[in-house]
């Protein structure tokens, strides 16, 4: 017995010893490929003066790649349908995006442009001129109208004319347009595929098809370029999402793979076989930094050499059930939750988002950061001298209120009480989520009255931010209320 007792010491030992060393080196380890995706399109009210200050923040964060999705946000001049929909971006008015992919690069940052074929923003406009090109759905019949923002069909890949369609759009993209561009993030969709009788069993194999073409003409005109595609062409494993088998395609290693946690899981045995490699999550946009530093850590656990998670701001007017919340339809969407500022300024010097850039600037230069170190750092840049653990700690409060079970295109609902109630009448929320915001509101009440008169810049914003949730929801503490404590 003592000597089994002295193995499992021995053995426990030496894993927390193997735990410790990971998160030693992971402490001092650095993510290569920093920066953010952006849904361009779906930005609508964004100039090109705005976007160079969006730039600057990236700079500043040590980003050196910024992943810009654009289909449907360019004006084609062979297919104008793609961009019909989107006529008020300012893009589209007058382009720019040329003369801002030379303003990354004055600051060390490439950009690649974005879309995904067959389906999604533009492209998923095109078959409503050919309704013939529209996807078939699992069960037989006809995809139907969906997407964000751009609401159109997703295309069936077997079809001559939606493959060349693809093609001549994409070498518009990245030929006519944006021929500065650092190379190409082919998105694989992951709402919609076809299941046709040509595609049935194959429809990766044919959108292979698309993917490997293109590839091959940019790397002729651009033998560097980077073109990001995902793991569905190579692997032969299901497909998270869609109960079908992924393609068993050739690698080249000139290409960079990109992995999410919801639609393209890594692969270990075809991430051997490349050169670089992304991971993308949706930590800035929608949680905290503790989710922020686990998808950086998950980057380094797998040996991923870049992490380019979300940082999308909507500012699209809804025409749609966003998401399924049809409160949203007709309104504007604002960026995080940010109801006071105009849709046309950056939002991303906004003092919460802000948070969440400091925490992706420290967590990928160094993924095993003491959590404690992280709040100093945090402390320090956002109070400078006056810095202290009570105040970074109600900054990480009200942070994680505002972003509380928010949506992509809706604020968290501590932030409105309308909001709320269109929750409330859609059955989307608990009576343990309402009792959540109940004691969240409680302490933001005290947050909002401790800096009342504080003179401090960063302190006085805390306190703004926490008074104008507050002071929302005068008259309204009803729509809180527990209905098992109250009898109602």
């Amino acid at each position: 017995m003592i000597r089994f007792k002295r193995v499992l010491f021995i053995v426990l030992l030496l894993g927390c010893l193997g735990v410790q060393s990971f998160f030693s080196k992971a402490a001092a380890a650095e993510i290569t490929i920093r920066g953010y995706y952006f849904t361009f399109s779906r930005m609508p009210t964004f100039s090109f003066e705005t976007w160079k200050t969006i730039v600057d923040g990236i700079h500043h964060d040590r980003g050196n790649m910024v992943l810009l999705w654009i289909g449907g946000g360019f004006r084609s001049r062979k297919f104008p349908i793609t961009w019909e929909y989107n006529r008020e971006h300012r893009n589209l008015q007058k382009d720019f995006v040329r003369d801002l992919i030379d303003y990354a690069h004055s600051k060390g940052i490439k950009v690649l442009m974005g879309l995904t074929p067959f389906s999604y923003d533009g492209v998923n406009q095109y078959p409503l001129r050919y309704p013939e090109l529209k996807a078939i759905q699992a069960n037989g019949r006809l995809v139907g109208l969906s997407g964000i923002h751009c609401w159109g069909y997703a295309m069936n890949p077997s079809r001559a004319r939606a493959q060349q369609f693809m093609l001549e759009y994409t070498r518009e993209l990245i030929f006519d347009f944006y021929p500065n561009a650092d190379g190409l993030m082919i998105e694989s969709s992951d709402y919609a595929i076809c299941h046709c009788e040509d595609c049935k069993g194959s429809y990766y194999q044919k959108e292979f098809q698309f993917v490997k073409r293109i590839s091959e003409e940019i790397w002729q005109k651009n033998p560097r370029a980077t073109i990001l595609v995902y793991p569905h062409y190579f692997t032969g494993r299901s497909v998270p999402g869609f109960e079908v088998r992924a393609a068993a395609e050739r690698f080249d290693p000139r290409w960079t793979l990109f992995f999410t946690p919801h639609s393209a899981h890594v692969d270990l045995d075809l991430l051997k076989q490349a050169r670089s490699a992304i991971y993308w999550d949706s930590s800035p946009v929608l949680k905290t930094p503790p989710e922020i530093q686990k998808g950086a850590l998950t980057a380094l656990k797998f040996g991923i050499s870049g992490y380019v998670p979300s940082l999308e701001a909507f500012s699209f007017v809804a025409a749609q059930p966003e998401g399924g919340e049809s409160f949203v339809v007709g309104k504007r969407q604002k960026p995080f939750g940010f109801e006071w500022m105009p849709a046309e300024e950056n939002p991303y010097e906004e003092l919460l988002i802000r948070v969440n850039r400091i925490a992706y600037r420290e967590f990928t230069q160094a993924p095993g950061l003491d959590y404690q170190e992280f709040q100093s750092r945090l402390g320090r840049e956002i109070f400078g001298n006056s810095a202290s653990h009570e105040a970074t700690e109600d900054l990480l409060s009200l942070q994680a209120s505002f972003f509380a079970d928010r949506s992509w295109f809706s604020a968290s609902p501590m932030v409105s009480p309308d909001l709320l109630e269109d929750k409330l009448r859609a059955g989307s929320l608990s009576l343990g989520q309402l009792r959540d915001y109940r004691d969240r509101l409680e302490h933001l009440r005290k947050i909002a009255q401790k800096y009342a008169r504080s003179s401090d810049p960063a302190r006085r914003e805390i306190h703004r931010i926490a008074a104008w949730i507050s002071t929302s929801w005068a008259g309204e503490e009803h729509l809180l209320s527990d209905p098992l404590r109250s009898g109602e």
